[in-house]
């Protein structure tokens, strides 16, 4: 169901699935369906369904934008809060010292390159 095809996986991983594969998909290019949160010092996607989610940030990863990634078209994105999206971008793992995002509260992080909804 996950097969990897040219480095993007063929259906969307959920976002606790890419977090449970953090080790072998770090640095890799992934595509994750999630809930979208597009907020002051919160911008990332959750796990959906949200029963399935663990405490705080654990269910999430940290979304960011870099050189060659997408630009967040801002009213895109706030139309799409709270909303269920599809990610495609390079996962990274945080560093043993720091989380990723604000504050490091999140496990990884995705540089995006494409958000589209799901």
């Amino acid at each position: 169901m996950d097969e990897i095809r040219s480095g993007l996986m063929a259906l969307p991983l959920s976002v606790n699935q890419a977090l449970a594969r953090l080790e072998t998909l770090n640095g890799k290019d992934v595509c994750v369906e999630g809930v979208l949160s597009f907020d002051f010092e919160d911008v990332c996607i959750s796990h959906f369904p949200t029963r399935e989610r663990g405490e705080g940030d654990r269910s999430s990863i940290w979304l960011e934008v870099g050189n060659g990634a997408m630009g967040f078209d801002q009213d895109i994105c706030r139309r799409l809060h709270g909303k269920r999206v599809v990610v495609e971008g390079t996962l990274s793992a945080a560093s043993a010292t720091m989380g990723c995002g604000h504050m490091g509260m999140w496990p990884a992080k995705l540089l995006a390159r494409d958000l589209r909804r799901a």
